[in-house]
Parts: C-alpha cells; structure tokens; sequence
C-alpha cells in the first residue's frame, strides 16, 4: 500500500461563512485543497475527489473558533508549508489555526463541544431555569427535521451550564446516537431566539476511536 499522511485541520468559520452549509463548507475546502496543490488522497471511481472528512457537521448561522477537518496526503508536506498553502486558498471568514499530522488507525470522534452565547438582557433569574433544568432526568423536545417532526430527549447531552451577565456557556456531549442543538438548550433555559442572540462555538474535544 502507498504511504498514507493524515493531517488533522482545526480552523475557524466566522463572519459571512458561518451561513454555509456542511455540504458547501466541504465543497469549499475541496476546491481549496485542489488550488492549493497539496498532494492530497483522491478516490477512486469515475469521479475522484479529495480524501477529506468533518468529525461533526456544524448548524447553519453558528460562528466556530474550532472546527476540525481531516484529509490524508499522498506525500508528506510540513504542518506550517500545508498550512501557509491551503490559506492562501481559503475566503475571508475561513482562517486555519493549525495542522497536526496522526496515526491513521487513530480516527478521531467528537465527544463534546462547548459554546458561547450572546444573550442581551436574557440572563436575568436564568440561575434557578439553570438548576431545574440540570436536575431533570429528561426534557424533550419536538425537532423539525424538514419532512418529518421528531421527539428527542436532550437532557442526557448536556453536560454543564454556566452564565454571566448577558452570556451563556454550554458544554454539549455529542455521541453516535445524536447531540443536543444549543437552541434547544437555550430555549430550556427560557432564553427568546433573537436576532441579537450570537452562538459561538469555541471549543471542540476529541476522542480517539
């Protein structure tokens, strides 16, 4: 077998950029990967395209300070030369923060993410909707899945809720069998889904397999 370099990518996806979707962020970095000359994996088959994947997909309108691609090299290139090449490549909004090389059998999963929420005015009394939420043993809530409408238990998910004046800090576990969103989070708490409400994601944890 050829010699096979995965390189592990955390980057950030702000500004105008956190509107893409999964699929046209994964197209993004395709077409990046392409230009920027990187000897990356192909597929094989009628229609090759770089060997590249995301550990989770990340909800449309959510800035992220550390989102994670994975791609494998056909030829080794140092961390700082892939990283200089590719963010030449990359629009406004879109800034690799760094690239580690790993094993290949060591893939990676995501086992929790932690946000940041803007809350103007919203965090009055949210101290004892905190506490009551965490003591629950469940709370469900009706997710709108386009096509179809489905009961999810978020609570198991949630792993810790702080806050500050105006600002609110959730650490979500994400599993194989699903994740909590930060709006459903948010509303449990009895916080209004504004315009003015900004969710960040700052921090993403792995886990290897």
């Amino acid at each position: 077998m050829a010699n096979i370099f995965p390189v592990r990518i955390r980057f950030e996806k702000a500004g105008k950029m956190r509107f893409l979707s999964h699929h046209e962020l994964m197209r993004l970095f395709e077409r990046a990967v392409r230009r920027s000359g990187i000897p990356v994996r192909m597929t094989e088959g009628f229609n090759p395209h770089p060997v590249l994947s995301f550990p989770t997909a990340l909800g449309i309108g959510i800035e992220s300070l550390d989102e994670v691609m994975e791609l494998e090299l056909s030829t080794w290139v140092a961390p700082n030369q892939l990283r200089e090449k590719l963010s030449a490549q990359l629009p406004e909004g879109i800034r690799i923060r760094s690239a580690e090389p790993f094993l290949r059998k060591d893939r990676s999963f995501v086992d929790f993410v932690e946000y940041e929420v803007d809350v103007p005015g919203q965090t009055g009394g949210i101290e004892g909707r905190k506490s009551a939420f965490l003591e629950r043993k469940e709370h469900r809530v009706v997710r709108d899945l386009g096509d179809r409408r489905k009961e999810v238990d978020v609570r198991p998910y949630v792993m810790d809720i702080e806050h500050e004046p105006d600002r609110v800090f959730l650490r979500i576990r994400v599993t194989d069998a699903g994740t909590a969103r930060p709006e459903e989070v948010l509303e449990a708490l009895g916080i209004e889904i504004r315009d003015d409400v900004r969710v960040r994601k700052t921090y993403t944890e792995l886990r290897m397999r």
